[in-house]
């Protein structure tokens, strides 16, 4: 199981490179791929997140997390500010470079789902999400 779910990985991982540097952002640290992926590129005005709340989800440290950021900040792939609310507290948005960069991702993730659609059932679908989210229950109770 292990090495099915890391050709799983990737599989997803080789498809979004291969969009980034299609899209010109060949830059892209590994992991940032998930801090661009998860924010709001749909809009065409995205709206603004905590960069706390950016950070914790990536499971990293505050230190790396916040690092991460950083780089995307100086490579314009996001934009910072001070919470209007809350100047102690920062905010995170897509620029214009990011928003192309998560579309990218989106796309390359949305074209690996649908070629998986081909090759086996819905309920198998169905099974495999089903099963895989079985992982994030372990995850999330293993801290108990």
């Amino acid at each position: 199981m292990p090495s099915l779910m890391r050709e799983a990985r990737d599989v997803y991982r080789d498809a979004v490179r291969r969009a980034l540097e299609g899209a010109g952002s060949d830059d892209i640290p590994r992991n940032a791929i998930f801090v661009l992926g998860g924010l709001d590129h749909r809009s065409p005005e995205p709206e603004f997140s905590p960069q706390a709340d950016v950070v914790a989800s990536l499971g990293l440290s505050k230190q790396a997390g916040s690092q991460l950021i950083d780089t995307l900040v100086l490579r314009e792939y996001l934009e910072r500010r001070n919470d209007p609310v809350d100047r102690r507290r920062m905010e995170v948005r897509l620029t214009a470079r990011g928003r192309s960069a998560a579309i990218a991702i989106q796309t390359a993730i949305d074209s690996i789902d649908e070629r998986i659609g081909q090759l086996v059932t819905a309920d198998e679908l169905h099974g495999l999400r089903a099963g895989l989210a079985a992982y994030r229950v372990i995850r999330e109770r293993s801290g108990d």
